[in-house]
């Protein structure tokens, strides 16, 4: 048994990632993470069927919530306060996915991730079911677009990012109300 020959006869089967669980999908331009850390505007065009996450500042105000929990080093106030962790625990929370496209490299940001979002959900009174990776093997591309499956559509097939982000505000800005009514 030749265990390289083996994996290079085995490894163009793993490249098909699996299907996600059964859900819909919910794809976010993490627009709001850009914009708060980098001067001018993002150079994307958004897709349709995509959620702007600058028009749902719900998820900035949670991330940065979540930062400020550990709370701030001692000394002068740090230029990033809430990490790519807080980020995508808020966004995990806020928009319930319960799979999201992931790389090989971002497995441990997922999991950290996870962590955060299920300490705030428990104290909050939430049961938090992790969001679980769909590899994607080649990793994901360059870019601020984030691939999630939620138990909930976010918006209609083939409708514009901002009518789409503007309508799912309302359900975005309830379950943030709901994790902050206790």
């Amino acid at each position: 048994m030749n265990e390289i020959s083996d994996a290079l006869i085995l490894a163009p089967h793993a490249r098909q990632p699996h299907a996600p669980l059964a859900g819909y999908p919910v794809a976010l331009a993490t627009d709001g993470e850009w914009l708060a850390y980098r001067p001018g505007s993002p150079q994307f065009p958004p897709q349709a069927a995509c959620l702007l996450e600058s028009l749902l500042p719900e998820i900035r105000q949670l991330a940065l919530h979540l930062a400020l929990r550990r709370g701030l080093p001692p000394g002068e106030t740090p230029s990033r306060i809430a990490e790519a962790a807080d980020w995508l625990a808020a966004r995990m929370l806020l928009l319930e996915w319960r799979q999201l496209a992931v790389g090989l490299d971002e497995l441990s940001l997922l999991d950290e991730a996870n962590l955060r979002a299920r300490q705030f959900a428990e104290a909050a009174g939430w049961e938090w079911m992790p969001t679980l990776p769909l590899l994607l093997p080649a990793g994901r591309t360059e870019g601020m677009l984030l691939q999630g499956w939620s138990a909930a559509p976010a918006s209609a097939q083939g409708e514009q990012a901002v009518p789409a982000s503007l309508a799912f505000r309302r359900t975005v800005a309830a379950r943030f109300a709901a994790l902050f009514a206790r």
